[in-house]
């Protein structure tokens, strides 16, 4: 089935992630109304070649990149994300500022009438593009573009989480998936329906 529409955008700062450990996250907020998401995993393979002929591929995954196009980026999400200070409704951008890794989650209407939901795991924003018109007779909306660069966790090598509501096992999931930045360990184990 084809995806035919975007809600739900969320983020989640990642507080630790320990090498061997289990990455804990902060509040699951809000982040602005989407309007497009585009995410594009870079990839790197190479071919072996041997006794006149290929005999293996390796294929090496990279960043993935994340486009948004959003409505209005609230100001306490801006600072949240670049590492930046609000004070008093006023952001004061310092060049030193660090943003924090955070996970990423959205999802995808499909056109049968069930979602594809997706968390990416660990990544940094960078500083939101934003474009200003003067009015004109009839009216144009000026959306912001945001860009993200996200990679795997330390902790489990994990850079992308993907659940489909149309698979009948993900239904004791489908509810909560957004909750929290959602544990994986949670399909090793018996769900309680």
């Amino acid at each position: 089935m084809a995806i035919v529409g975007l809600r739900n955008l969320v983020y989640a700062k990642l507080l630790t992630d320990p090498v061997n450990g289990i990455a804990t996250y902060g509040e699951v907020k809000p982040f602005a109304p989407a309007i497009t998401a585009g995410v594009e995993t870079g990839q790197e393979s190479a071919t072996q070649y041997a006794d006149n002929g290929p005999i293996a591929i390796m294929t090496q995954i990279g960043e993935t990149t994340v486009s948004l196009t959003v409505d209005e980026i609230p100001m306490e999400v801006i600072a949240d994300i670049l590492g930046q200070e609000i004070k008093k409704g006023v952001i004061a951008y310092k060049q030193t500022a660090v943003g924090p890794y955070v996970a990423l989650g959205f999802a995808g209407n499909k056109s049968d009438g069930n979602e594809r939901v997706v968390w990416l795991t660990k990544g940094r924003f960078s500083i939101p593009s934003d474009e200003w018109n003067t009015k004109t007779d009839s009216p144009e909306f000026q959306n912001q573009e945001i860009e993200g660069t996200f990679i795997r966790r330390d902790s489990d090598e994990v850079f992308k989480i993907v659940g489909d509501t149309a698979v009948a096992e993900f239904a004791p999931y489908r509810s909560s998936f957004f909750e929290e930045v959602f544990d994986i360990a949670q399909l090793d184990t018996t769900p309680i329906v």
